[in-house]
């Protein structure tokens, strides 16, 4: 067998062993819900910004992504276990220009956020991401909506990757 055939069937094996030892991707790592609360309300998102279309898609991708990587179920107020808020703390675009004709080349969205839970029982902060900073590139006018649905999926995983660290 050649040499590089002896790399690949070593990555191989180490790609199939990892998951034997526990070793996950964080993207698919399961989650620890604050205090076992796995039925959760997500009850408001804070949104300094002039964008109204933010809320929605925060929501959505808070949900899908906590419901995808861990035993969560979306209940109203009066059944959960905990709520939920999101504060959005800042949602910006900014563009860099090259050249005497300011001609864009790039842009970036960034948002930043913290999302915190709340017993249902006492009304205490049970656990929160602490800052979340998120941002996304793109290129030309269209690209505009992909890049902000980016930088939101990304700060929501990155709160569901601070829910799945065990320190």
């Amino acid at each position: 067998m050649s040499w590089s055939g002896r790399v690949v069937l070593l990555l191989l094996g180490v790609v199939l062993l990892l998951p034997a030892c526990g070793y996950q991707l964080t993207a698919n790592a399961p989650i620890d819900l604050p205090k076992d609360s796995t039925r959760l309300f997500l009850a408001k998102v804070t949104n300094p910004t002039t964008e109204t279309w933010l809320e929605p898609m925060l929501r959505s991708s808070l949900r899908d992504e906590l419901t995808s990587r861990g035993n969560v179920t979306w209940v109203g107020r009066d059944e959960a276990e905990a709520t939920v808020n999101v504060d959005v703390r800042s949602y910006s675009t900014s563009d860099a220009v090259k050249g005497r004709d300011d001609v864009t080349f790039k842009s970036r969205v960034t948002i930043q956020m913290e999302v915190s839970f709340f017993s249902t029982k006492t009304s205490a902060l049970i656990w929160t991401s602490g800052p979340v900073v998120a941002s996304e590139s793109y290129r030309g006018t269209g690209g505009k909506k992909d890049a902000t649905q980016g930088a939101i999926d990304l700060a929501v995983r990155t709160v569901a990757d601070r829910l799945s660290q065990k320190f």
